[in-house]
């Protein structure tokens, strides 16, 4: 393996990330501009956005996945708006069904410390640890913004820089002197310049936008200011919501520049360059036995939906730290640093990387797979269909005719007795409470899931255990097939490592 230590400080410690290219996805025309354009910092009196300059704070989309049209029809907005967020504690699902990836770049260590601490975002910060840490502080334009009623600015801004430039004389002379970078940089001061990756559910963005909306948090002001505007120009609908019509002038203007694009052609979403998953969109992805045969018929699947991040997105976050160069020559570079992460047990790089699927189970397999917590549930319904589970027996399987036919007996007796109760009780309004308390554990569930690559590797290992329940096993080998075909040299990485163990041969023979 290429060892990484070596080539640090040999580039640039700024990422850089893919060509775009146009997708099918579908989004609203302001988050279409926020990834082809970057984050504005505020809008001009003539409506044209004002950007940040090259040194000040920037918080820049650069993927997504869900949108706002699946969790917000339009006819029922007022009652999703009056059910779901209107409370004092807001449910929080159907939100976390919208994952968005951030590039956070010339934050001062103060602001990005902030941002860990309030917890909702998965934070993979540059560390300067291997590359060599450049001298950059706070730029003015983001001083200005953060201390927009100073009085004396100039003179604030001025103490910054002496101050800053006294202590990183001190660093560099500690580096000379052969003290280790982690330790010299500890004289230096929290306005030095800092830069991360970040991934925000829709939920935990509104959240953290609340949090830190107010004048208290000074330093946050500039993030804060970007960050709404994403909520605003990415989300509109759900912004409006919130908002309750009420926009403020600069809102306002906003709203306007939104809407002057309506006009135009379908908007064109835009992706780093990736491994094609599109094509394998809308293709339901059958549950199988271990003998490569469907568990039951086409009743059972996982099918994905859209997804966060590629195979590069881990060492795009970490190889800032490492100064790497910015476009790979080979993917060959790629495995290599994603082989370092795992060797060295990292896994905030990989829970940047999401990907969202629609799936049908057995009410079993449901309960075991939300049990772990390592996965977001946005929405589940019960089908109108039930799993008739093969009978297996450790001892005496000369049984096991008799008990297959009693076994598919008793399901279906069930499942038809819990209809027929619930047809008896007409309780229309509160029919699918009632039926919840009624139905057999083998009826079908239909349900949405968000999982990163971290969550996905430590559900897998739980769940392809061979001491795991049957049907539980094939749905997690299933998830696994996805899994190489959705990021293999990750996939192959975490293999290799003996992280995870591959897929037996019957159930590889039929991924093939």
């Amino acid at each position: 393996m290429k060892n990484l230590f070596e080539i640090a400080g040999s580039a640039s410690c700024r990422p850089g990330f893919a060509e775009f290219r146009e997708t099918k996805r579908s989004c609203s025309l302001g988050l279409e501009y926020l990834l082809k354009n970057g984050t504005p910092k505020s809008v001009s009196a003539n409506g044209a956005p004002v950007f940040p300059e090259a040194q000040e704070l920037k918080v820049d989309v650069i993927d997504y996945a869900g949108n706002e049209d699946d969790i917000v029809p339009a006819k029922e907005q007022e009652k999703w708006f009056e059910k779901h967020l209107n409370h004092v504690l807001p449910r929080c699902s159907d939100l976390d069904s919208i994952v968005v990836l951030f590039h956070c770049s010339n934050f001062p260590i103060a602001s990005t410390v902030a941002c860990m601490l309030n917890g909702s975002a998965g934070v993979n910060e540059f560390s300067a640890r291997y590359a060599e840490l450049p001298k950059a502080n706070v730029a003015k334009g983001t001083l200005k913004d953060m201390f927009s009623d100073y009085k004396a600015f100039d003179s604030l801004a001025n103490t910054v820089d002496e101050y800053y430039d006294a202590r990183f004389r001190d660093y560099r002379e500690l580096i000379d002197l052969g003290v280790s970078r982690e330790l010299s940089r500890g004289v230096l001061p929290t306005s030095q310049y800092t830069q991360f990756f970040t991934k925000l559910s829709l939920f935990n963005l509104i959240k953290f936008i609340q949090f830190y909306d107010d004048e208290e948090n000074l330093l946050m002001k500039p993030v804060i200011d970007q960050m709404k505007i994403v909520f605003q120009l990415g989300f509109p609908k759900i912004y409006k919501l919130f908002k309750n019509g009420k926009l403020t002038s600069s809102e306002e203007a906003w709203d306007k520049f939104i809407n002057a694009g309506a006009s135009s052609k379908k908007n064109l979403t835009f992706r780093q360059n990736s491994e094609n998953l599109e094509s394998k969109f809308g293709q339901k992805h059958i549950v199988a036995k271990e003998d490569g045969t469907p568990m039951d018929g086409d009743k059972c699947w996982i099918k994905v939906t859209n997804y966060s991040g590629t195979m590069k997105t881990p060492y795009d976050a970490v190889g800032m730290s490492f100064g790497v160069e910015q476009n790979p020559s080979s993917m060959q570079t790629i495995e290599s640093f994603v082989q370092l992460l795992i060797n060295l047990g990292h896994c905030s790089p990989f829970e940047l990387t999401t990907l969202l699927f629609e799936s049908r189970v057995p009410f079993f397999v449901f309960r075991h797979v939300i049990r772990h917590r390592t996965m977001g549930i946005h929405r589940w319904r019960l089908i109108n269909d039930v799993y008739v589970p093969e009978a297996r027996a450790e001892k005496n399987k000369t049984l096991m005719p008799v008990a297959q036919s009693k076994l598919a007996n008793s399901v279906n007796v069930a499942f038809k007795e819990s209809q027929s109760q619930l047809a008896k009780l007409d309780m229309t309004k509160r029919a699918d409470d009632l039926n919840l308390l009624l139905c057999p554990a083998s009826q079908y569930v239909e349900f949405n899931g968000r999982i990163d690559i971290h969550n996905l590797v430590h559900i897998l290992n739980l769940r392809t255990n061979p001491a795991a329940q049957y049907e539980s096993r094939m749905f997690a080998y299933a998830l696994q097939e996805i899994f190489e075909q959705w990021v293999p040299v990750i996939y192959n990485a975490f293999i290799e490592n003996k992280r995870l163990d591959p897929i037996p041969p019957r159930t590889a023979k039929r991924a093939a």
